[in-house]
């Protein structure tokens, strides 16, 4: 099983998650790494520990495998495969609960909305005029550009360099959109104090 962090959009942020302390959020990362460790080795550990068991049992004719019949075999592949899924399961649902980054960004869920609805205004017969006056003075490709080169200063610190280039370039496709606009900064490099700040 392999956890999503992004949470589906209109999901209510869980109010067990509110107002937590900001000094925390250093060791609930941790956790998050160490359940999702779980979840990427437990079926190793567990194949792994039968296979020993079992390697046991044939060698020394010894151990909860030594008398396990064809049915008994069948029946306790059947409870680890099930203590896999409960495992995943339950190391799930601990991430979604502790993780303090699963709810970042969450404004972009609203701002897409509110852009939907803009869209179709200009179904209903709203001023196109007026709609593209507002997208090249509100500078709302000039920021997305901006933040998607941030992303990707963030994904390059972390050696993720693919993830980087590709933001790097939707960067720039942004910066082009609003330089055809008129407004011509789009995704402008971050001073250096803001890369200090990503790393």
């Amino acid at each position: 099983m392999t956890h999503v962090l992004v949470h589906p959009a209109e999901t209510a942020r869980p109010k067990s998650l509110e107002n937590r302390p900001v000094r925390a959020a250093r060791a609930r990362r941790a956790g998050v790494k160490a359940l999702s460790a779980v979840i990427r080795y437990d079926g190793i550990v567990i194949v792994a520990g039968t296979v020993t068991v079992g390697f046991d049992a044939i060698v020394n004719n010894d151990g909860p495998l030594a008398n396990l019949s064809a049915p008994g075999a069948f029946l306790a592949a059947l409870a680890l495969i099930g203590a896999l899924y409960v495992i995943d399961a339950a190391a799930n649902e601990l991430i979604d609960w502790i993780n303090p980054d699963r709810w970042d960004g969450d404004s972009t869920y609203a701002l897409a909305e509110e852009i939907g609805q803009i869209r179709g205004d200009i179904d209903s017969g709203a001023d196109p005029e007026e709609i593209e006056h507002s997208l090249r003075t509100s500078g709302l490709l000039e920021t997305t550009g901006a933040l998607t080169r941030r992303l990707a200063v963030a994904f390059a610190a972390q050696g993720e360099e693919d993830q980087a280039k590709r933001l790097y370039a939707s960067a720039l496709h942004l910066r082009k959109a609003d330089e055809v606009l008129g407004h011509g900064r789009a995704g402008d490099e971050p001073a250096d104090d803001a890369r200090e700040d990503l790393q």
